[in-house]
């Protein structure tokens, strides 16, 4: 499967925040106003679904987990986005260095 695919569909599983930019115009295409704010984006039990379907790894069938199944599954998968975040992160930083 498509990697980048892979962690869109796992980002959305477990939920994360982005950044919304609004900005508003005069009639001279002149800036007036830009407001930044971050929108929360919940976990998405569908794009859960899809994940697993398409993971060929240990994932289990989230259909037959309870409550305290799932909620053990949504901290390990946070956990593993944290992981693949931080080395985007270090690779970023490392690359904002050399140039």
């Amino acid at each position: 499967m498509n990697e980048e695919i892979e962690k869109a569909v796992f980002r959305r599983a477990i939920g994360y925040d982005a950044q919304e930019i609004t900005e508003e115009y005069s009639g001279e295409n002149e800036l007036l106003k830009r407001k930044v704010s971050i929108k929360h984006y919940p976990p998405d039990m569908t794009a859960v679904k899809v994940y697993s379907e398409l993971s060929n790894d240990d994932f289990p069938d989230v259909t037959s987990l309870d409550d305290a199944q799932l909620k053990q599954l949504k901290l390990r998968l946070i956990s593993q986005l944290n992981d693949i975040t931080k080395g985007e992160n270090n690779e970023n930083s490392h690359s904002d260095k050399q140039d």
